[in-house]
């Protein structure tokens, strides 16, 4: 369940523009989820702040393509932050 609180906790620091927290999310999200099933969370959070993904990292297979999946996520950020006015 760390991982599902974590990602959610991602968005709001992606929505924030907090990049120090979200680093720190993306370590713990990578550290949770390297043997699991929810290994993809680790891109979304990258999704949805704008990152690159890093230079080692093995994608997983999307039902769209990688860009298609990272403009969803980051559009959920960018609505966000209309939302709220950031």
């Amino acid at each position: 369940m760390t991982p599902t609180i974590d990602i959610a906790v991602a968005f709001h620091q992606a929505a924030l523009d907090d990049h120090d927290a979200l680093d720190a999310t993306i370590a713990r999200l990578r550290e949770q989820t390297s043997d699991s099933a929810y290994g993809y969370y680790t891109d979304i959070a990258h999704f949805m702040a704008d990152l690159p993904l890093p230079d080692n990292h093995t994608p997983p297979r999307w039902l769209n393509t990688e860009q298609a999946t990272r403009q969803r996520w980051r559009n959920l950020v960018t609505a966000r932050r209309q939302h709220t006015g950031q």
